[in-house]
């Protein structure tokens, strides 16, 4: 018998197009609870909008980097335009939204960070190299997880949806609702890419026995986003929005 049903939602970046398909799955699925794992309205699409849908919809969020990104440059002019467009379009109830976002947070029995526990701009599973993405193994997981007393832990920062299983832990990635792909020069130059345009996102199904994930992908009005952000002069996040390739 399923005890609580929990949808898990990451790295939205301002896409409230997929982010309403995806609500309207997790209202479909009758999810007791949404938890939010960060890098909510960052993005050259529709950040107020975003902020609307989740305000509106008793979610339960915690910080991404760009979320503090946006906070720590909240009241001061950048050269980045992409960062400008975000800040003129959310006001001050969604900066005060984002100030108030917490690092991380324990649910029942579930804990939740945008990167890892140590670092939001760092992910947990994966490891960066020039050319490729590789996954951390076993023992470098259950190292950064080594002062994380829960045995399932949800993350998210590298738009990748992926289920480990190590010796002592279960870690869900449910991919990005809004961002497909991109390409980040941080720690090295490299790129993230889930291959489709799809919003993806995941639904933990908690019982007296133990877990059931299921990730999901489901289909939006992709076309539109990348619409936006090619007016908003960002062909690259157009792109990453249509192929899921960067």
């Amino acid at each position: 018998m399923i005890t609580e049903k929990i949808a898990i939602i990451s790295d939205i970046h301002a896409n409230s197009w997929a982010l309403k398909e995806v609500l309207k799955d997790v209202k479909a699925r009758k999810a007791d609870t949404i938890l939010n794992l960060g890098d909510s309205l960052y993005g050259p699409l529709d950040p107020k909008g975003t902020f609307d849908l989740l305000s509106k919809n008793n979610i339960k969020s915690i910080s991404g980097n760009q979320d503090r990104f946006i906070v720590e440059n909240a009241y001061k002019t950048t050269s980045i335009p992409t960062l400008e467009y975000v800040k003129n379009c959310i006001g001050n109830d969604a900066i005060k939204w984002l100030k108030e976002l917490p690092f991380d947070l324990s649910y029942n029995k579930i804990y939740t960070c945008h990167g890892n526990p140590i670092n939001d701009s760092i992910a947990l599973l994966e490891k960066n190299y020039k050319n490729y993405v590789s996954i951390q193994t076993n023992d470098e997981i259950e190292n950064t997880l080594s002062e994380i007393k829960e045995d399932i832990i949800v993350c998210g920062h590298s738009h990748l949806q992926k289920m480990i299983q190590t010796n002592k832990k279960t870690i869900i990635n449910p991919g990005s609702v809004g961002l497909p792909a991109y390409n980040d020069d941080w720690p090295i130059p490299h790129k993230m890419e889930s291959l489709s345009p799809h919003a993806k996102y995941a639904i933990l199904n908690i019982n007296s026995t133990g877990i059931n994930i299921e990730l999901i992908a489901i289909e939006y009005d992709y076309k539109t986003a990348a619409y936006i952000a090619e007016k908003n002069n960002r062909e690259d996040w157009a792109k990453w929005i249509r192929t899921g390739r960067a």
